[in-house]
């Protein structure tokens, strides 16, 4: 079963977003295997276009593990490591807002920018 292997989440604020103070990890059934997100990683929490702060909240206490998982997945040499690409990142992120209680319509919510802006990025090209 998916899951945070550290319950425990240790963050100091920098210039505009989080560093992590120690390693977080969380194990995805979807991936088969455990996340490791290390020590000193930074995050923003979630990237969201100020024209859809009214729709989707910046991560806040209830899904800020599953945004660090996404933000560090959506590296390219993270997923060169894990051997996925966007879309399986994408995946695990509403993976891990199910594991931290996100309602399935805010999971919904907050997974369809994500994609969609990836589909955008695409036509763009």
């Amino acid at each position: 079963m998916s899951h945070f292997v550290d319950q425990t989440l240790l963050m100091e604020p920098v210039d505009k977003g989080w560093r992590l103070l120690s390693s977080f990890r969380y194990h995805s059934d979807t991936l088969n295997r455990t996340i490791t997100v290390p020590h000193g990683f930074f995050t923003d929490l979630a990237s969201v276009p100020k024209l859809f702060r009214w729709l989707v909240p910046v991560a806040n206490a209830k899904n800020r593990k599953a945004a660090i998982v996404h933000d560090y997945l959506c590296c390219e040499a993270v997923q060169n490591l894990y051997g996925i690409d966007q879309r399986m990142a994408d995946k695990i992120f509403r993976e891990a807002l199910a594991v931290c209680n996100v309602h399935p319509v805010g999971q919904w919510v907050m997974w369809t920018p994500v994609r969609a802006y990836q589909w955008t990025k695409g036509l763009f090209k």
